[in-house]
């Protein structure tokens, strides 16, 4: 058994190292940056808004534009949203400020997938010290977040990632 496992990696790491940066071991990640959260009618309880960030992603040395305008922000946690390339997905859950990224790129005739979500951290907006005006602009601070390898071919999940 051991060596039929030891020959499944080996076969995988061949397979992959084309398209498929997970073999290198390396824990892949996002990075997010330049967020933008504006909420227009926020002085009136409102959740319309345009939400948006550029994100790297490691895994597939891939930045993407991800970008919601004129929404109800509270209804982008429902959905997967696509970013600017249709592997890239988005939900931005408004209650409690998460994100959730998915990403998928195709290896070796399978498909493959990464997933996460991180909170984000802001200061000075959407709290009870936000002016009340017309919008409320808020200043989110760059983050990364860890990847969580999914795979949707059989032969990927016999393997193990270390």
């Amino acid at each position: 058994m051991r060596a039929a496992t030891s020959l499944v990696a080996l076969l995988c790491e061949a397979a992959l190292a084309d398209n498929c940066p997970e073999s290198s071991g390396s824990r892949s990640y996002w990075r997010i940056d330049d967020l933008v959260l504006k909420v227009y009618n926020w002085d009136n309880g409102g959740t319309t808004g345009t939400f948006g960030f550029k994100s790297y992603y490691s895994g597939t040395n891939k930045t993407v534009e991800c970008l919601a305008k004129d929404v109800d922000l509270a209804k982008l946690g429902d959905v997967w949203s696509p970013c600017s390339s249709p592997e890239s997905e988005f939900q931005f859950h408004f209650a409690d400020l998460s994100l959730s990224l998915k990403e998928t790129w195709p290896c070796s005739g399978a498909s493959l997938g990464a997933n996460a979500t991180g909170n984000m951290m802001m200061h000075g907006c959407l709290d009870t010290n936000t002016e009340k005006g017309v919008e409320s602009d808020c200043n989110v601070m760059e983050f990364e977040m860890a990847a969580n390898i999914t795979s949707e071919s059989p032969a990927a999940q016999t393997g193990h990632h270390h």
